[in-house]
């Protein structure tokens, strides 16, 4: 799926608190990189939003950071987009 407006700006969300929480941690860049076997400049593209971030690099930045990865999806202002349909499950 390609990058739209949209992620770009979840993806900077997602880099920002993954900064906070390593800085949280007393962790540097290098030494998050240390623990994820990868480039520290990865870290650094990571937290400043140029990644697309997948599910399972969120669960491996969260388990470097002994951090829990928590998504949450909440219905926006603009209410349901596809279609104007809606369905229960419960």
């Amino acid at each position: 799926m390609p990058a739209t407006h949209r992620s770009d700006r979840h993806n900077v969300e997602i880099g920002r608190e993954v900064a906070r929480v390593r800085r949280a941690a007393g962790l540097t860049q290098a030494g998050l990189a240390g623990r994820l076997g990868v480039h520290p400049s990865l870290v650094g593209r990571a937290e400043t939003g140029a990644v697309n971030w997948t599910i399972g690099q969120l669960a491996r930045f969260a388990a470097a950071l002994d951090a829990d990865l928590v998504v949450r999806l909440a219905q926006g202002a603009q209410g349901n987009r596809a279609g104007g349909t809606e369905s229960s499950n419960g």
